[in-house]
């Protein structure tokens, strides 16, 4: 499903080249669920922005089932970040303005999409245990409430992969273990691919594969992807 190919990022800081990523593989197939840890400022962050196409690499490829996103333009990256990749940034990222439920049909009516788009939304929400909230406001939910409603709106569009921030870095230990609950029931139950960034080391063991980065380079166990 998703193909990572000698992927760069440089930076300049202070009139210096700086490398976040270095020669960066990574595969993923369809029902994968990948963690990738690592230390602040290694490099993770950078590798979902690209993943999701927000961030154009200096060099490198990122194919999502066969369609490589480094050569679409902004408006197509728009267009697949929209109905294939379901992304959950780090921190709360709800529009506090909107209900929960109208944070969770976003994307749905941001292009145009067939089938019961709220229908579905109440379905999720009802599944993630916080239908009761849908017309409540972000700013009146805890943390693992407003996270739950995040997946839930990054899944609204029934997207091939999931990619998340850090998606339990400002939560409590049982709103953590919560939340990890829900990704590895959407992977074992619904096939849902995931790939998830944390530094969490207690969310490992809800995923299949492990990997590290360390100063933009991704290890599997202690071996180089090469």
């Amino acid at each position: 499903m998703l193909k990572i190919r000698n992927l760069r990022k440089e930076y300049m800081r202070n009139d210096r080249k700086f490398t976040a990523l270095e020669d960066v593989n990574l595969d993923i197939s369809s029902g994968d669920f990948v963690n990738i840890i690592g230390r602040s400022g290694s490099g993770k962050s950078t590798l979902l922005n690209i993943t999701a196409g927000m961030l154009t690499p200096t060099l490198g490829s990122v194919e999502l089932n066969n369609n490589d996103l480094t050569v679409k333009s902004d408006s197509e990256l728009s267009r697949i970040r929209n109905d294939e990749i379901g992304f959950i940034p780090q921190g709360a990222s709800a529009l506090q303005s909107l209900t929960v439920i109208e944070n969770v049909l976003l994307p749905y009516y941001l292009y145009p999409h067939g089938g019961d788009g709220e229908g579905y939304a109440y379905y999720l929400l009802e599944k993630f245990g916080i239908k009761n909230l849908a017309d409540s406001y972000p700013a009146d939910l805890s943390g693992g409430e407003l996270r739950r409603a995040l997946i839930a709106r990054a899944l609204i569009n029934r997207p091939a992969l999931v990619i998340a921030d850090e998606p339990v870095s400002d939560l409590d230990v049982n709103s953590a273990r919560e939340v990890m609950k829900i990704f590895s029931t959407l992977n074992s139950d619904e096939g849902v691919t995931l790939l998830i960034v944390s530094h969490d080391l207690d969310s490992l063991k809800y995923g299949k594969s492990v990997y590290t980065m360390s100063n933009g380079k991704l290890l599997h166990g202690n071996k180089l992807i090469e």
